[in-house]
């Protein structure tokens, strides 16, 4: 059945929204509230709070010129109150009349002022995620025809295309008006707090992302849409919520990359930039051009909220500093024996459980055996395709077992299973070897979070709202107690779905469909020993093993011309003896590797598949052409900045600034940015290979190489 698209802001809500089944956080009318650094009381229920997206500078810039406007002349000694200045962002003024989901288009004067600029489009997380919305022509002006003009905002196709670029940047806001509801709906961010790299780190949070809707589809099921680099929340701490165009071209071509390798993640929908002049993100390198990511999840829960509302004891007896920047501190802690909110413990969990994952006559330990799960297969799909997330935080790490925060992130170049992807992880915590293991510690914390709640529902068989009113510490601990009996031996229920996962996915990357104990040993162990042995590269090399042809292996001369392009193909530079050495090795390897698959058994399964032709394509089909590596993450980076600023850079002032040579980088921009994004959503298509029909073979063929040999292994510090 066809489904109807609708304008993003036409889109209807689910039956239950997160705003209608959690506690809202405490905040103040002010419009100050909103993007003040609150540390919340432990004890508080709350979950989330109100505001709106504010994609501007911080701290806030105001000319004399905008003071004259609020009625202040500042030549005079008189003083600009930051209230006034901040409640020009308040969105009162209703632009269309009440949709059918019951939201209005609200937006002011100076919000009207944002000149959002529409970079890239994902047309598969639309698909996949969000089939029932009408972004009217965005995916053509940013992917199919980028030199056409947009249709007039007069047509449907326009209308539909300005809601969408005037939502995701925070130009015009959907709320309802609370008139006929006691909580009213609009844009809103979430309190978490987490370990960071092992120790327990507070209160985090929302600190630049904010959801602005939640929407459900019978294809696409329910989604959350989100902005990150969307400005200041109550979370911030010292930073400005803005987010620079590289971290955003990261995130946004990095989901889609892990989702075409069909790994759980949440997707990027959009990304925006503004005029450079109008919003420089000020960073470590200097003014860089903004960005703000849209991106989609059934739900942005993680563990670190959970945390929030039952710290352990790593968090008893803690104060909260933030040191340095030009911020506020709002401070509603209360100081000693922080217990946290057994009651808001319950409601998230409930809400994660029964509208999340659909699993409403589940008992707790069944959801969270469920959540681990989940979390095991998802990293052990990491570790197959060589996918490091760098930081894995309890606050990086989601119930519904999905990848998420995209900083510095980096796919397997040279393999080395100690191989560290993020410059800030000196101690290698988070290195590839050590992912499945990191990811248990946060589970750990999960489980340890929610003992009171399993316990509870093991004893009951329910835990209903008010269990926790007028509970001693000794029932509590009973609780606990109770919930460690009954998840005993989650850990190595944990390792061995992550373990079985894993063998999948090697087996499938090698092309095998039975499993005998000794592929531990001599496929996969002594595959990945030569891999490092040699330097050569992971990706590439299992690339060009799906060309093997096992029924030739006993043919010196083939065996012998396949194993010198496998080397040449899988590293940069190796000095003829080198070279050798590993032909050698891998020859050996691959009269193993064939035998293996020639066996009876084996060959039986792949008869009705094809045989060896079938083999190949299957094989082609579960390993990636094109990898999105680091050196093409810096490249492409590179080339939208220079579109997008050099017509402003170029000049010594601001009316000189050439408008189509504006216009031009912009399209510049889309191309570079959308041009990676197909080959990223389709890694597994024969890109720059003599099957390839395109007209730019040759420039595919060098985005599917390994890059310069000093870009092997790079690392990227957490992205801001």
């Amino acid at each position: 059945m066809t489904q109807t698209s609708l304008p993003i802001h036409r889109l209807p809500l689910p039956s239950t929204t997160l705003q209608t089944k959690l506690a809202q956080l405490p905040l103040s009318d002010q419009p100050s509230s909103q993007r003040r650094s609150t540390t919340f009381k432990p004890s508080s229920e709350g979950v989330w709070a109100r505001l709106n997206p504010l994609w501007a500078p911080w701290p806030i810039r105001l000319t004399k010129e905008e003071a004259l406007e609020l009625g202040v002349d500042v030549d005079k000694g008189q003083q600009v109150n930051v209230e006034d200045v901040l409640r020009r962002w308040d969105p009162v003024d209703v632009q269309n009349d009440e949709a059918e989901n019951g939201l209005k288009v609200m937006s002011s004067g100076h919000r009207l002022k944002f000149e959002p600029i529409l970079l890239g489009i994902s047309p598969s997380a639309l698909k996949d995620s969000l089939p029932h919305l009408d972004v009217g022509d965005a995916v053509k002006l940013c992917n199919d025809d980028i030199e056409s003009s947009p249709a007039g905002v007069e047509t449907k196709e326009g209308q539909a295309r300005e809601s969408f670029i005037d939502i995701l940047s925070g130009r015009k806001v959907i709320a309802s008006s609370g008139e006929d509801s006691k909580t009213p709906y609009g844009p809103w961010s979430t309190r978490y707090c987490g370990h960071q790299f092992g120790v327990w780190a507070g209160q985090l949070g929302d600190g630049r992302a904010i959801s602005v809707l939640e929407t459900q589809s019978e294809e696409g099921g329910r989604q959350e849409i989100q902005l990150k680099g969307a400005g200041r929340t109550p979370f911030s701490r010292t930073a400005d919520g803005l987010a620079v165009l590289r971290s955003g071209v990261r995130e946004f071509l990095g989901c889609e990359a892990v989702a075409a390798l069909d790994i759980p993640t949440t997707r990027s929908l959009a990304l925006l930039t503004t005029p450079f002049p109008n919003l420089p993100v000020t960073r470590e390198n200097g003014p860089e051009p903004s960005s703000l990511l849209c991106r989609l999840s059934p739900s942005f829960i993680r563990i670190g909220h959970f945390e929030a509302l039952n710290p352990g004891k790593d968090a008893r007896n803690m104060r909260q500093f933030y040191m340095g920047g030009r911020g506020w501190l709002d401070d509603q802690s209360e100081g000693e024996n922080e217990e946290g909110n057994l009651e808001g413990l319950r409601s998230l969990a409930e809400w994660v459980k029964v509208d999340i994952m659909g699993m409403k006559d589940a008992s707790f330990k069944e959801w969270v055996e469920e959540v681990i799960r989940k979390n095991a297969e998802m990293v052990a799909k990491w570790q197959v395709y060589g996918y490091m997330n760098g930081v894995i935080n309890t606050d990086n790490v989601t119930l519904i077992g999905a990848t998420i925060d995209y900083g510095p992130y980096a796919f397997m170049d040279v393999y080395d299973e100690n191989h560290i992807c993020n410059h800030s992880d000196p101690s290698g915590l988070y290195s590839y070897r050590n992912q499945p293991s990191r990811i248990l510690f946060a589970l750990d914390k999960l489980v340890a979070a929610l003992a009171p709640v399993i316990g509870y529902d093991a004893i009951h068989s329910l835990v209903p709202v008010g269990y926790s009113e007028g509970a001693s510490k000794d029932d509590i601990k009973s609780w606990e107690e109770k919930s460690k009996e009954v998840m005993q031996g989650w850990e190595g229920r944990f390792r061995d779905i992550e373990k079985d996962e894993e063998k999948k996915g090697w087996l499938r990357r090698f092309g095998l469909q039975t499993f005998q104990n000794s592929d531990n040993r001599d496929i996969i162990y002594d595959y990945m020993s030569l891999l490092h042995a040699h330097s050569l590269d992971f990706h590439s090399s299992f690339r060009q093993l799906s060309s093997f042809k096992p029924s030739r292996s006993s043919d010196s001369e083939y065996l012998s011309s396949f194993t010198s392009d496998l080397i040449k193909s899988t590293t940069t530079s190796l000095p003829s003896d080198a070279a050798e050495a590993a032909e050698r090795a891998f020859s050996s390897w691959l009269k193993v590797y064939a035998a293996r698959v020639m066996q009876d058994g084996e060959q039986a399964a792949w008869t009705k598949a094809g045989g060896e032709e079938g083999r190949l394509r299957e094989m082609k089909a579960i390993n990636p052409r094109f990898v999105l590596r680091q050196w093409i993450l810096e490249e492409v980076i590179e080339k939208m900045e220079k579109s997008l600023t050099e017509a402003y850079t170029s000049v010594e002032a601001k009316d000189e600034v050439d408008e189509k040579k504006v216009e031009n980088g912009i399209k510049d921009a889309r191309r570079e940015l959308v041009k990676i994004l197909d080959m990223s959503t389709r890694p597994f298509e024969p890109w720059g290979e003599c099957e390839s029909s395109s007209e730019n073979i040759e420039e595919e063929a060098r985005l599917c190489g390994l890059g310069k040999k000093e870009m092997l292994g790079f690392q990227c510090s957490c992205s801001s």
